[in-house]
């Protein structure tokens, strides 16, 4: 006790010391605890990506779109160079489809085709021999051979029933346009052409 009086200030210093080391360890501890327990937690969210289903947000790939076939097959025959099947574009003409095989050999009648028709996909061009007559239609009464009505010329169609100049005409425009003729009644479509004239020409042509 003695030492402690004759050190008291000494000793007043070290608990000061001592104290303050001591707070500055344990409020802010004491602080902190308490704020958390105090102030409820907040839910934690966790952000996610939705993928939309949505109809119109989901588009065909480039890939799917290319995928569309616009690869026709012809078979070409008959007068050429090298007759066989061959792959064209929808937009093609006979007149390419000839040039892809070939030409056409020097005895081809090429006055029996239409080469600025469009072709269509299992489409059989025949090219004719000088000597053949498959298109021609006789005086009537005498045996004769139908007309390919999707290879007929302007003047072998102007030889049907009921077809003139401009009928004939019509016939070409609409091949060029649309394509060959799948089925009889597709001649209903042509200008000028009613189901009376289509029944007319049923017995003097070939469709397709």
């Amino acid at each position: 006790m003695k030492w402690i009086k004759q050190n008291v200030i000494m000793v007043i210093v070290c608990l000061f010391l001592l104290i303050t080391l001591i707070s500055e360890l344990l409020i802010p501890h004491f602080f902190s605890a308490n704020a958390s327990f105090d102030t409820p937690k907040e839910p934690q969210t966790v952000e996610t990506e939705l993928l939309s289903t949505d109809k119109d947000d989901i588009s065909p790939s480039s890939d799917q779109s290319s995928k569309t076939n616009d690869t026709l097959y012809v078979d070409i025959k008959g007068e050429i160079e090298h007759p066989g099947v061959y792959s064209v574009e929808e937009d093609d003409r006979v007149v390419d489809v000839i040039d892809y095989a070939g030409g056409l050999k020097a005895d081809a009648d090429e006055k029996q085709i239409n080469l600025a028709e469009k072709v269509h996909d299992e489409m059989v061009i025949i090219v004719p021999h000088v000597d053949e007559t498959e298109n021609f239609i006789p005086t009537s009464g005498e045996s004769h051979d139908k007309i390919k009505i999707n290879t007929a010329t302007q003047t072998d169609l102007e030889q049907l029933p009921g077809i003139g100049e401009a009928k004939a005409q019509a016939i070409i425009k609409y091949r060029e346009e649309n394509g060959a003729f799948q089925s009889l009644e597709d001649m209903q479509n042509v200008s000028g052409i009613g189901e009376k004239t289509v029944s007319q020409l049923a017995e003097f042509i070939i469709v397709p």
